[in-house]
């Protein structure tokens, strides 16, 4: 990770991704089951770890559809 601890590089074998970690703007609660139908907290999660493709990652990024694919009108 870079000095700010938020950018930094993922390296699998020869390939090397940028990543940056970002705070979500509320905290999402994590759930798992064991019998499909008791659900158990295992985690309050709060940022996220974004890897992209190319060389270049933003110093100030903004992933505009937060975690989920149908909030990604939700600033219009």
């Amino acid at each position: 990770f870079a000095e700010d601890g938020r950018g930094g590089a993922l390296v699998i074998s020869n390939d090397r991704f940028p990543v940056c970690l970002f705070d979500l703007p509320a905290v999402v609660e994590s759930f798992k089951t064991y019998d499909d139908s008791a659900l158990v907290k295992i985690a309050d999660i709060g940022q996220m770890i974004m890897v992209g493709e190319s060389d270049i990652v933003a110093d100030v990024m903004e992933y505009r559809h937060w975690s989920y694919p149908p909030l990604r009108d939700a600033r219009k």
